[in-house]
């Protein structure tokens, strides 16, 4: 009872305190007094503001609209209120704000600058590379050595065919989509094409191939390789691949990022892209051994020169996926790097032939004996296949670029000559029809060309 008492005591000192003029000092009363208020706060007695001279507020006097509603007077008129189409809710100013660039879509690809012009990315790009790039091939044997010294005369190695540098081509187009252009379809086709390389030995030749199991023109397959008055060995590999991908690219060297000022060369220094697709590989070569007994000649013209012939086609169908970096050197200059890999199903094919003028030799022993040598072969394998390219890439304005660099293919779990050359017993086709697949090669070499966009 007594707490209740105390605070009905509390509420009335507080009530007395904001009504008493003593709490309030004069000068906040006369900010209070001349301001409106939504409550009618009574002005304490004894407080007299001062009145403001009446040519420093003039009041104007006007009519009561009361006029209107009881007939008396002139009725007041309406203020003129603007129509929307006068008066527009967003000004100019916000509407030109809202059209400078807010879409990152655009806005250009990271400000490029003079001579390169801001704009989002072109949609569609075509590009051509010229390819020279050769094999390198370690391993093999000794097809022929002198009869007197045992010195080898004819190596199965690359430095003993000449020139095993091809020349060949690239082709390459894609479409870019998405937000910012960096998303794109690509195709792309790159070859190169045979140019046979050839070495030749002459002298007293004998090969140390056994062809004891074969006959031609009446005689055994060893009287025209021992002995032989020259030998020669010709060699040549074809390549081509077709790829299509689904790209990313976040600044970095793939897709529209190819052309002008749309990569690395306007933004940030580093960029990044990614690929993943279908890719196709052809790959072949062609291995051909000659003798001539009698004659330096290769012609054949002469009933005597016999020919060994082992021809091997790798047909790889798979998946890959690779990655590629992007480093801005300058605005128009940028280096570059890509690299894909792929797992492939191999479908082999191989053709096995001794022939001369006088048509093919024949098996003189064995389950075929009587058969001619000519035969087709044909497996499926595994296979790996990885890229690399190195280059860089200099954009001449915004629609077209300069692409140069170096190329490194590997493949490995394929079909080559080296492995697949029988050495004797040739009676047992069925083990040499039995394609050797562990085979592995490196082609690498150089490319240059020219990236159009529009």
């Amino acid at each position: 009872m007594l707490s209740f008492h105390a605070r009905r005591v509390a509420c009335a000192i507080g009530l007395a305190c904001l009504t008493s003029s003593a709490w309030i000092p004069q000068r906040a009363w006369a900010q209070y007094a001349e301001a409106p208020s939504l409550f009618p706060i009574p002005v304490p007695a004894g407080y007299a503001p001062a009145q403001p001279a009446a040519d420093q507020f003039p009041v104007a006097q006007t009519a009561s609209r009361e006029s209107v509603w009881y007939g008396t007077g002139q009725p007041v008129p309406e203020p003129a209120v603007a129509s929307p189409s006068d008066q527009p809710m967003i000004s100019p100013d916000y509407q030109n704000a809202m059209k400078g660039g807010w879409d990152s879509c655009t806005t250009g690809v990271g400000g490029c600058e003079a001579p390169c012009a801001t704009g989002c990315c072109p949609n569609h790009y075509i590009y051509a590379n010229g390819l020279a790039m050769t094999r390198v091939k370690n391993g093999g044997f000794v097809a022929a050595v002198d009869a007197t010294t045992f010195e080898p005369e004819l190596l199965f190695c690359s430095p003993e065919y000449g020139n095993l540098w091809h020349g060949g081509f690239e082709l390459g187009g894609g479409w870019c989509f998405g937000c910012g252009c960096n998303s794109g379809l690509e195709v792309v086709y790159w070859g190169l094409y045979a140019a046979p390389g050839t070495v030749t030995a002459t002298g007293d030749l004998n090969s140390t191939i056994d062809f004891g199991d074969l006959d031609y023109n009446g005689a055994d397959g060893n009287t025209y390789f021992q002995g032989a008055a020259a030998q020669r060995l010709s060699f040549d590999h074809d390549f081509h691949s077709l790829e299509v991908n689904l790209i990313g690219n976040y600044g970095g060297p793939l897709g529209c990022g190819r052309v002008g000022c749309c990569g690395t060369g306007c933004g940030e220094r580093w960029g990044f892209g990614w690929l993943a697709g279908f890719r196709y590989i052809n790959y072949t070569e062609d291995w051909l051994y000659s003798t001539n007994p009698n004659s330096n000649s290769f012609d054949g013209s002469d009933v005597d020169q016999l020919n060994y012939g082992v021809g091997l086609q790798n047909n790889l169908y798979g998946f890959q996926m690779g990655v590629g970096l992007d480093y801005c050197i300058t605005n128009r200059l940028q280096a570059y790097a890509i690299s894909k890999f792929g797992v492939y199903g191999n479908d082999i094919q191989m053709q096995q032939q001794i022939s001369g003028s006088a048509g093919n030799a024949t098996l003189n022993n064995g389950p075929f004996s009587g058969n001619e040598y000519e035969f087709d072969a044909s497996d499926c394998d595994l296979s790996l296949a990885g890229q690399f390219d190195l280059g860089g890439r200099y954009a001449i304005n915004t629609n077209w670029s300069f692409d140069f660099g170096y190329r490194v293919l590997a493949l490995s779990g394929v079909a080559i000559a080296e492995d697949n050359v029988a050495q004797s017993n040739f009676q047992n086709v069925d083990g040499i029809a039995s394609i050797q697949t562990t085979g592995s090669l490196i082609l690498h070499g150089g490319y240059a060309g020219f990236t159009y966009a529009w």
